[in-house]
């Protein structure tokens, strides 16, 4: 990546048209890199155009100004010579594009969509969306600032209820184990057993309607489920369960 201080681009000589079209040419058709950086110094003012609106911070109008190089480049490579416009019109979507997907990135600590952020800085959201957007917008952010009213503190608000990724890898092969060890507990159970625990304390199915599938009384059904129940808990504790887990 060029670097580019704002002074040196704006003291940057523009491109004449004629230029601006061969240095086009030479990048798209032989890759030159000498003709991709004079269009990127010529036109470096426009990245720091458009980053110069969203921040004057020194570290994000750098990270910022450098997404809209980012910008140049791809309009450089896309760049329909057959148009009509100089390369500073047709570049200038793509440069606005860049800098304002990284706004949210830059700007905030929380990552949010840069629609949600470029929403909430102009007024856009309503309600509780936009009480927390502007949590985020805030700089710097006490999390754990407690509230005179007892409302929630932002960190409480900002909470997400989903899990991480690390948290549902490690629920998922939790799960997965307690269901080895539970299949391998129900495999000293009866035939019947196995069916009425699954049906029934596995699947809420009630218990007059497993019963008639099985052709026993309702009475019989609760006799071998309370079988069931004992031989299961009596082997779980045995592989590791404690009776706190069971309850």
């Amino acid at each position: 990546m060029i670097a580019t201080s704002h002074r040196a681009a704006l003291n940057e000589p523009m491109l004449a048209p004629d230029a601006e079209r061969a240095a086009i040419c030479a990048w798209q058709d032989h890759r030159d890199p000498r003709a991709l950086e004079l269009l990127l110094r010529s036109h470096a003012r426009q990245a720091w155009s458009q980053a110069a609106r969203w921040s004057d911070t020194p570290s994000q109008l750098e990270d910022l100004v450098a997404e809209g190089m980012i910008g140049l480049m791809r309009a450089a490579d896309r760049f329909d010579r057959a148009l009509e416009v100089r390369f500073s019109t047709y570049a200038a979507w793509s440069v606005m594009t860049c800098v304002t997907a990284a706004i949210a990135r830059v700007k905030t600590v929380i990552d949010i969509p840069a629609r949600t952020y470029i929403d909430a800085r102009m007024g856009r959201l309503t309600g509780e969306e936009a009480d927390l957007a502007r949590l985020v917008l805030q700089e710097p952010i006490a999390l754990d600032t407690p509230t005179s009213d007892g409302a929630p503190t932002p960190s409480e608000r900002l909470a997400s209820l989903e899990l991480t990724p690390e948290e549902r890898v490690t629920a998922n092969s939790s799960a997965a184990a307690l269901a080895r060890l539970l299949n391998a507990a129900m495999e000293e159970l009866s035939e019947e057993e196995r069916v009425i625990i699954t049906r029934h304390k596995l699947q809420g199915e009630d218990r007059d309607a497993i019963a008639a599938d099985l052709g026993i009384t309702r009475a019989r059904l609760r006799q071998l489920e309370g079988h069931a129940l004992t031989v299961l808990q009596r082997r779980l504790i045995a592989l590791g369960f404690t009776r706190a887990m069971l309850q």
